[in-house]
């Protein structure tokens, strides 16, 4: 992991939140400012991959102009019989 410089941030959130944290933080043995650095990178992650691998992997197999609902309600049918 690449170190990068660190800057400070100062943010207002509520007091109850703040509390829950540092006890969150606490138990974890980590930093409110980890806690939201983590996060943060998550976010920016995320943006960048908007689906899980399997999902980009799976998506296109169905043709788009393909009856779904049919397609389902004949598999039921071949497997439950009538």
């Amino acid at each position: 992991m690449q170190v990068t410089e660190k800057k400070k941030l100062t943010l207002r959130v509520d007091s109850q939140l703040i509390e829950e944290a540092k006890a969150y933080a606490s138990l974890n043995n980590t930093s409110i400012s980890q806690l939201v650095e983590v996060y943060l990178r998550d976010l920016s992650r995320r943006k960048e991959r908007a689906h899980t691998p399997l999902v980009q992997r799976l998506t296109g197999i169905i043709p788009p102009d393909s009856d779904t609902d049919d397609a389902r309600f004949q598999y039921l049918m071949d497997k439950h019989g009538e």
